[in-house]
């Protein structure tokens, strides 16, 4: 075999060797891309990882009660579990958004602030062993009655929810939440009052 047809094999054999080297280095990158984006799609299996999961930005509650069901999902959290520092902050984010700017609006209710007074509410929680039961009632959307009032929307919303202590009869608490629709059509919290089993019961609520 000549010198020219051997520098022919051996240039044909690296070309094949470069071949395949480019296309186990694609395959390798494309398989870690991959890996990597089935880790990122995992979907979160706590609630806690449910709700800090949810973009409310794009995908925002469409109603009043739907609203008032993930604020209190979201308080059970803080309330209840033992997050961290780190997911407790972005539970508050989470549930600020679902206030209406003119309550964000007021001094109190900066972050700083709601953050420093839902930690020590958190503490009173736990030195008195109380908790958030699951069993929360909100009130069903359709027999909700929407007002308007200066041109905007307005709706009350009632809820109940079962608190437990350890060691005590457990209590029944009843909030009348105040929502008010705003410019972009999201329902936003405005406020909250306490009121009775009564009233709760003509609302259909437990």
């Amino acid at each position: 075999m000549d010198s020219k047809m051997t520098k022919k094999i051996i240039g044909a054999f690296t070309a094949i060797i470069l071949v395949a080297a480019v296309v186990l280095a694609v395959y390798f990158a494309m398989n870690k891309q991959a890996q990597k984006e089935a880790e990122e799609n995992v979907l979160p299996t706590t609630e806690v990882g449910k709700i800090l999961a949810k973009d409310l930005e794009l995908k925002y509650p469409e109603t009043p009660t739907e609203v008032l069901k993930l604020y209190w999902r979201i308080n059970k959290c803080m309330y209840n579990d033992g997050v961290s520092d780190g997911d407790f902050e972005k539970l508050l984010k989470q549930l600020r958004l679902l206030y209406d700017d003119e309550l964000l609006a007021e001094k109190e209710n900066s972050f700083e602030a709601m953050l420093k007074n839902f930690k020590k509410d958190r503490e009173s929680y736990q030195d008195s062993s109380r908790k958030i039961s699951s069993a929360y009632n909100v009130q069903e959307n359709k027999t909700i009655s929407v007002k308007k009032l200066d041109g905007k929307d307005y709706a009350t919303v009632i809820t109940s929810i079962l608190l437990k202590a350890k060691g005590e009869k457990n209590t029944k608490t009843y909030e009348k939440f105040m929502c008010r629709r705003d410019a972009n059509g999201k329902w936003k919290i405005l406020g909250w009052q306490q009121t009775n089993a009564d009233e709760a019961a003509k609302a259909g609520v437990k």
